[in-house]
């Protein structure tokens, strides 16, 4: 007696559709990076009232040799503390940005950091630069 076997089918997986869904993935990750940096740059008019609890951004500047700017104006070490807390209580965000000289003395970067602390700040911010 002959037994005829039926040939097994080999299985095979379809790639089309795997290449249509990555495709359509990439260009939606395309078209969003793009609309998340667009690419027109607008200069916005100005006005003269504007709400400084929101647009205020709190900088302190330290050089190499010690000198302390706070938002672009100099100050004494002894004055900081107490023109933050001013500052800090009008902004609704209690963060500071400290951007100091890369040789400053380290005593003087936690002094500043100190103090801002004591003034109300949250949160102190490092401000670097990209390599």
């Amino acid at each position: 007696m002959h037994i005829i076997r039926l040939k097994k089918s080999k299985l095979s997986m379809d790639l089309a559709p795997l290449i249509d869904v990555v495709f359509q993935l990439l260009v939606f990750f395309m078209l969003t990076s793009t609309f998340s940096q667009p690419a027109i740059q607008l200069n916005l008019p100005a006005a003269k009232t504007i709400d400084v609890k929101v647009q205020e951004k709190i900088i302190i500047s330290v050089q190499k040799n010690g000198d302390l700017f706070l938002n672009g104006d100099r100050i004494s070490l002894e004055d900081f503390q107490e023109r933050l807390a001013i500052i800090l209580r009008n902004n609704s965000v209690k963060s500071v940005h400290l951007k100091g000289d890369q040789d400053m003395s380290y005593k003087i970067f936690v002094q500043v950091m100190d103090l801002a602390r004591q003034a109300g700040a949250k949160q102190v911010n490092i401000i670097h630069q990209s390599e």
